[in-house]
């Protein structure tokens, strides 16, 4: 297992997970949100073959509507 910090909070993961993993495991509506990983924002086309490292931060931001 590998620790990854997403949005500030510690989960362990297997080795060669994909940002798409991650985002499948936890659950995450992927509509209208965008991912980085260490400052990095990472295009929805490429989640499926972006691997996780230890220690990867990732920050998870929702878009929202306003007026």
């Amino acid at each position: 297992m590998i620790s990854v910090e997403v949005n500030q909070k510690a989960h362990h993961i297997a080795p060669e997970t994909t940002l798409n993993d991650l985002v499948s495991k936890l659950e995450i509506q992927t509509n209208g949100i965008a991912i980085a990983i260490n400052n990095k924002v990472i295009k929805k086309t490429e989640w499926h073959t972006q691997t996780l490292h230890q220690n990867d931060a990732i920050l998870i931001i929702t878009s929202t509507q306003g007026g």
